[in-house]
């Protein structure tokens, strides 16, 4: 049933596809860096992505070598090399809590461990990306604290809830300019700040609470302050949109000025119903949108999120995800985390599970790139 559904959604796609193809090939187009002062070791890591975008799609996983299925903070250990052979080729971090001063993060990482990780994620030759799950700036609670509706106006008008917001900022930035290579020089990361303002969960940015132009604002405050005024130019930074979701895209969209990546998000969570046709459709629909507003806007497009959940579905990876997203042009494919003390809550499946068969059969197609694929090939 699976392999009929997406021939027949490939051929209904197939003339979108060209006409894009045909359209992206007239203009030109080449995506160009957001900070006109980035480092050198940014400036690869740019170079970098647009030359393994022409070679495949890079696999991610969210915070693979810190933990997994069932393991805490265990030295070599990856669920996704478990299963295929072969480290990630992109890591997703998170830095919550770093504004209050917090020893570990929102996943219960010591910031000093994440640290240590990007730099072997980046000996590896891997790339890591981070979002921020930010502390409510106005009341001090976590970034689901949604008791103050207009948070992201006070932050961008009120000068004393402004102040607060630039004193966690001030903290990230110290962050981000602490991650050295062996040589001491900075190491280039993807950040992602304010991210799933679109979805459907309680966030103190999400765009149900604030208009999209205060929305913007945020975004450009964020950078400007962390760019021009702490000048951190290790950072390329990435905007992403939801599945069913995609009417945000430009209407909240920062600038080109401000953006260097533009994702799609698309988690399929426990509680959902999985219906084979209509996940097909919208990553369908929502992937041709995205990739096409990338393009347009001279941006490198990928997959900031994904994944089911439990996989309850053992050919998800082969017959539902890679038929569609092997269609387009995308940097990475950046699956969600395995939580080591959640049961259900993992996204890569571990040997043994009946999904993983089917997700090395993924891996092992030759566009799927892993940590091997890209090391030592900027």
């Amino acid at each position: 049933m699976g392999n009929r559904i997406t021939k027949f959604l490939l051929l209904l796609n197939m003339a979108l596809l060209m006409a894009c193809q045909s359209t992206c090939k007239e203009e030109g187009k080449e995506p160009t860096l957001s900070d006109e002062m980035a480092s050198t070791e940014t400036t690869r890591l740019y170079q970098k992505l647009q030359k393994e975008l022409d070679r495949g799609i890079m696999l991610g996983h969210k915070d693979d070598l810190a933990y997994g299925y069932d393991w805490f903070q265990e030295e070599g250990r990856s669920d996704v090399k478990s299963v295929c052979g072969d480290y990630p080729a992109v890591y997703g971090w998170d830095i919550g809590l770093i504004e209050k001063g917090s020893a570990v993060n929102c996943d219960s990482i010591s910031f000093a461990s994440l640290r240590s990780y990007v730099s072997e994620v980046n000996r590896q030759g891997g790339i890591s990306l981070f979002t921020w799950q930010a502390g409510n700036p106005m009341t001090g609670g976590d970034a689901s604290d949604c008791s103050k509706v207009d948070v992201v106006k006070q932050i961008v008008e009120n000068d004393s809830v402004q102040k607060i917001f630039l004193a966690s900022l001030d903290k990230v930035a110290d962050f981000f300019a602490g991650l050295k290579d062996e040589a001491g020089k900075p190491i280039a990361v993807i950040f992602q700040p304010f991210h799933a303002h679109c979805a459907d969960r309680p966030l103190w940015w999400n765009t149900s609470l604030c208009s999209a132009d205060d929305y913007k604002r945020l975004w450009t405050l964020t950078v400007d302050y962390l760019r021009d005024k702490k000048q951190i130019h290790n950072l390329l930074y990435a905007y992403s949109v939801y599945n069913r979701s995609t009417d945000h895209l430009a209407a909240c969209y920062p600038g080109n000025r401000y953006v260097d990546l533009v994702g799609l998000n698309a988690l399929l969570l426990q509680e959902e119903e999985y219906d084979e046709l209509m996940f097909i459709q919208d990553l369908n629909r929502s992937l041709a949108i995205v990739t096409q507003f990338a393009q347009k806007n001279k941006k490198i497009p990928a997959i900031t999120g994904t994944g089911m959940e439990g996989i309850k579905v053992s050919t998800f990876f082969s017959q539902s995800l890679y038929p569609i997203i092997s269609q387009y042009k995308l940097s990475f494919v950046l699956f969600g985390e395995n939580a080591w003390n959640e049961e259900k809550h993992y996204f890569i499946p571990v040997p043994g599970h009946p999904a993983s068969e089917d997700f090395a059969h993924f891996v092992a197609y030759p566009n799927i790139l892993t940590c091997r694929d890209i090391k030592n090939k900027d």
